[in-house]
């Protein structure tokens, strides 16, 4: 099941966390990430769903087990930054790409220009991820891959 966050997501955004390797969360913040701050889960699980959009997808017993946002520019509102992450267990089922997609989708209809994704420059399963999402290479800087989707105007 897939459903948009919740500010009560907070115990299971911790647990989600909790289950993710150390490279996986290397991956999804883009260096060492040990834990989450109280003021971090708010902001991972307080979203207006307009500016700040994130979907979680559950496993049958109802855990998290793979969350996908976006969150539009502080200075360019019309371009939002795109993360997916998805426990290590489920990773190459096509949770990824699916969350990715219905992200894409939503993002797409909200009137947004584009979409922007950092990922590191060795992270080839999330660099595939994007290209599949239609994703395009903007560069490389500091060890990070910058990727861009651009919307045509309506």
């Amino acid at each position: 099941m897939v459903r948009p966050i919740e500010a009560d997501d907070k115990p299971g955004i911790g647990d989600f966390f909790a289950r993710l390797s150390e490279e996986s969360r290397r991956r999804r913040f883009l260096g060492p990430k040990p834990k989450l701050s109280s003021r971090e889960l708010a902001f991972l699980t307080e979203v207006d769903q307009r500016r700040h959009v994130a979907i979680v997808a559950l496993d049958g017993a109802g855990a998290i087990v793979g969350v996908a946002r976006y969150a539009a520019w502080v200075a360019e509102p019309e371009r939002a930054d795109m993360a997916v992450a998805v426990v290590d267990e489920w990773h190459g089922h096509g949770l990824g790409t699916a969350l990715g997609d219905l992200l894409v989708t939503q993002a797409r209809a909200s009137g947004l220009a584009a979409l922007t994704g950092s990922t590191l420059a060795f992270n080839s399963p999330a660099k595939a991820l994007l290209k599949r999402l239609g994703f395009r290479p903007k560069g490389i800087s500091s060890g990070v891959a910058d990727y861009e989707l651009a919307f045509a105007p309506s």
